[in-house]
C-alpha cells in the first residue's frame, strides 16, 4: 500500500482519482477545502471500497496559511497530486495579492510541492502530478498582471493559472533531473470532464464550459484515468504529459511534448516570482 496525497478530492475528477485508487487498495489522504463535503465524499467512497484507507485532511489552496499547516504534517506521502481548481470565477485577489485562480491552481500547489519536498525525498518511487489543461498548449505567462490590475478576463485568467502548470511540471523535471533524484515530475490533463467546475462558472465562459461539457464531456472517471496513470504507471517517465483516451474506455495516452513545456525562461520567471510570493526557496 501506498499513500497518495489528493487535492481537491471531494468532487469531479479527484473523487473518481480517489475512488480508482481506493479500488487499487491504496491510501488517499483527501485534501479537501470544504470539511463537510470532505466527510460526504470519504463516505461516497467507502460505500463502494469498505475496506479504503482515506483520510481527509484541510487546505485552502488560496490561503497559503493552510498551506504551510497541511504540509507540517508528516502523512507518509508518497505521491503528491495536485489537482484542486477553480474556472471562469469573477475577479477575487487573495491576501497574498494575487488572483485567487492563479493561487488555487498554481501558487498554493506550487508551496505545497516545496514544502514538502523533504518528506517526499525520504520515500521510494515518488511523484509529483500536476495537472492542467490542454487551454495551456501554447501562450506566454504573463507575470505582471497576476493580480488583475492591468484588467481581468474569466478565461484569459484560467488559461494563465494552467499555463502556470505546465511550466511548473516542466521546470520540476528539469532541477530534478539536475540533481540527479529520482523523483518523477509528470504533468497530465483529464480531457474535458463533465463536472461541478463547469456548472459553477460564470460569466459567458460559463455558458460556453457548459456547452462545451454537454457536448463533448466525459464523465469524471474517464479524465481521471491520465491522473491515474501518471500516478502509478509502471511506464511512466519525469517530464512526460498523459492524456485520456480519445474515446470512453480507452486506455490513458502519453502525449507530445507540447510547445510550453519547453520555455525555460519563462518557467525560471515563475519559480522566481512563487518563491517569493510563498516564501519559500525549492530547488
Amino acid at each position: 500500500m501506498r499513500t497518495f496525497l489528493v487535492t481537491g478530492a471531494s468532487s469531479g475528477v479527484g473523487l473518481a482519482l480517489t475512488h480508482a485508487l481506493a479500488a487499487r487498495n491504496q491510501r488517499v489522504i483527501m485534501a479537501v477545502r470544504d470539511a463537510g463535503r470532505g466527510a460526504r465524499a470519504r463516505q461516497d467512497v467507502l460505500r463502494q471500497h469498505p475496506g479504503a484507507t482515506l483520510q481527509v485532511e484541510l487546505v485552502d489552496l488560496t490561503d497559503l496559511d493552510t498551506v504551510r499547516a497541511l504540509a507540517a504534517k508528516d502523512l507518509g506521502v508518497q505521491v503528491l497530486i495536485n489537482n484542486a481548481g477553480i474556472a471562469f470565477e469573477a475577479k477575487a485577489v487573495t491576501r497574498d495579492g494575487v488572483l485567487a485562480q492563479f493561487a488555487a491552481n498554481h501558487l498554493g500547489h506550487f508551496a505545497l510541492t516545496a514544502l514538502m519536498f523533504d518528506q517526499l525525498s525520504r520515500r521510494t518511487d515518488t511523484r509529483v502530478v500536476v495537472v492542467t489543461s490542454t487551454l495551456a498548449r501554447q501562450g506566454q505567462i504573463d507575470l505582471d498582471n497576476i493580480d488583475g490590475s492591468r484588467g481581468y478576463s474569466r478565461s484569459r485568467a484560467y488559461i494563465q493559472s494552467k499555463l502556470a502548470n505546465v511550466l511548473f511540471g516542466a521546470e520540476l523535471d528539469r532541477r530534478l533531473r539536475a540533481r540527479g533524484s529520482a523523483i518523477k515530475s509528470v504533468l497530465a490533463h483529464p480531457g474535458v470532464p463533465a463536472t461541478e467546475m463547469q456548472q459553477k462558472a460564470t460569466g459567458w465562459m460559463g455558458v460556453v464550459a457548459r456547452a462545451a461539457s454537454a457536448l463533448v464531456g466525459h464523465p469524471p472517471a474517464h479524465g481521471a484515468a491520465a491522473l491515474l496513470e501518471a500516478a502509478t504507471g509502471a511506464g511512466v517517465q519525469s517530464g512526460d504529459v498523459w492524456k485520456p483516451g480519445k474515446r470512453l474506455h480507452q486506455p490513458p495516452q502519453r502525449d507530445t511534448p507540447w510547445p510550453t513545456m519547453h520555455d525555460g525562461e519563462g518557467a525560471a520567471l515563475l519559480w522566481e516570482r512563487s518563491e517569493a510570493l510563498a516564501g519559500v526557496r525549492f530547488l
